[in-house]
């Protein structure tokens, strides 16, 4: 064991490493464009908005300001440990002290992009189990000092040891290892379509951002090629879509394989660790108690592949948080069961055998309001305009939509078993989740007027980690499933978190 001579850094005020400016610089930049991306836009395009001169003169102002502040951020910042408590100083010119309890740390996680892996320090993330605005990082922590932290930390935690990262690698066994070829196919079976719709989303949101960075001059040559496209949709429409899920599909792919490069994924008697990623490695932990729900997604691409995507949601200030969720690409199909073992404690048999599916109103209702009217108002806007194309649009979406929210009704199934239930919805995309009873924070039975009239309800089971739902069955169900709920959350002696 370390000596404690050799720890006392962190007793005293303690600064980040040296390279945590060019973070904060590189930050502040990003919130800079990232807010003021229209006025560059101006600057890029229009020449005649303001001279050249001028530019080069704002831009060394604004960078001498932004060095500025970052080097006195980074000066105003420092740290320190007692016996019980992380000690945070920071701020410019309105200065804040934080005093985090270790009972009240959640979990530590290390990120490392580039420059962190060349100057061997790492971004240190804290997550608290109080408000968000307590969660707080350090820009870049040497890397010997920030496993030293974490330990001193973990170690005065007055819950299980185990939580300690440091003990999870010495103990836990590789559960998966992906390589280049796995990565790929997790990148091959991603949802496509998905980043081809919110591309196309951006692309219809960009005409007002058009309009007030460059003018109504570049806003109509925008309007013009709309309007193209929309009169030609079958030929130009069809050309652009498979063009932007090509792109979307090697985008996708690329992204795959350097978000997960190297991924492994540990399991220790008490929890997870997972480790990812090339130009931006990421370390993350939990503990089996903190996990909330377990969901994981297939589709035909990842069952020809024999995968799945599962990720873990833990308890956190935010309410599924993906700063606080273990994603895992690629878990070979065959791992699930032991994964479900692992967080109901024991082996959940055969699961078919209470297999349960919800009323026919989900899909008249879901049918009537997402299918038909949007098609009258798409037959509407082509019968007004004389435009043939939306008569198509509107009988392809009558058609697709029904058609889509038929097979969502069929393959909407639920699964209550005697610990915990279980949920399976979507058509291409089969979700599943899994939630312990005894980690349910509140049963709620809401009914719309239809429902009432009708005798239906959905239940909502809260966690700390999000919800999951079962909708449109009937109301007395309903209320022996929330009774039954209630009762195993009142009677467990098993910690939730």
């Amino acid at each position: 064991m370390t000596k404690k001579s050799e720890l006392l850094w962190y007793e005293s005020h303690t600064r980040q490493a040296p390279v945590a400016i060019l973070m904060i610089i590189f930050n502040v930049l990003k919130s800079l464009i990232r807010t003021w991306w229209p006025f560059i836009l101006i600057l890029i395009f229009r020449s005649d908005f303001i001279r050249p001169e001028t530019v080069k003169w704002w831009v060394g102002v604004i960078t001498f300001i932004v060095i500025l502040i970052s080097v006195w951020r980074y000066f105003r910042f420092y740290f320190f440990l007692s016996e019980d408590k992380l000690h945070v100083f920071k701020g410019v010119f309105t200065r804040v002290k934080l005093d985090i309890p270790f009972d009240r740390i959640q979990s530590i996680t290390f990120e490392q992009n580039i420059i962190h892996q060349l100057f061997k320090v790492a971004r240190v993330k804290v997550d608290t189990a109080g408000s968000s605005s307590e969660e707080f990082e350090f820009a870049a922590l040497d890397l010997k000092k920030a496993d030293q932290l974490r330990a001193f930390i973990l170690s005065r935690k007055t819950s299980n040891i185990a939580d300690d990262v440091t003990e999870q690698k010495t103990s836990g066994r590789l559960l998966l290892n992906l390589e280049i070829s796995d990565l790929l196919k997790v990148g091959i079976s991603q949802n496509h379509f998905r980043t081809t719709g919110i591309v196309v989303a951006f692309l219809l949101g960009l005409r007002d951002r058009i309009k007030e960075a460059l003018g109504d001059r570049y806003l109509n040559e925008f309007d013009s090629l709309t309007e193209q496209l929309f009169e030609n949709i079958v030929v130009y429409g069809l050309g652009l879509f498979i063009t932007i899920l090509i792109l979307s599909f090697f985008g996708t792919l690329i992204y795959s394989v350097l978000k997960y490069y190297d991924f492994k994924l540990w399991k220790s008697k008490d929890g997870y660790r997972m480790e990812s990623g090339l130009f931006n490695r990421r370390e993350q932990a939990a503990r089996d108690q903190k996990i909330q729900i377990v969901r994981w997604v297939n589709n035909p691409l990842r069952d020809i592949f024999s995968i799945t995507q599962l990720r873990f949601f833990q308890a956190s200030s935010g309410s599924g948080s993906s700063k606080t969720s273990i994603s895992v690409p690629g878990l070979p199909q065959t791992l699930m069961k032991d994964i479900l073992r692992y967080y109901f404690g024991r082996n959940i048999g055969n699961i078919g055998a209470n297999e349960y599916g919800i009323d026919r109103s989900f899909l008249i209702r879901r049918s009537l309001y997402l299918v038909l009217v949007p098609a009258i108002i798409l037959l509407s806007v082509g019968i007004i305009t004389q435009t043939f194309s939306w008569w198509y649009f509107s009988v392809f979406w009558l058609v697709a939509g029904f058609f889509y929210q038929f097979h969502l009704h069929r393959k909407w199934r639920y699964y209550l078993q005697e610990d915990g239930v279980l949920t399976v919805s979507g058509v291409v995309e089969r979700v599943h989740k899994a939630l312990l009873l005894r980690k349910v924070q509140g049963v709620q039975i809401k009914q719309s007027p239809y429902q009432w009239r009708n005798g239906l309800a959905t239940v909502i089971f809260h966690s700390a980690s999000g919800d999951l739902q079962i909708p449109y069955i009937r109301m007395d169900l309903a209320l022996r499933i929330k009774n039954y709920t209630l009762y195993k959350v009142e009677s467990s002696r098993q910690k939730w978190m």
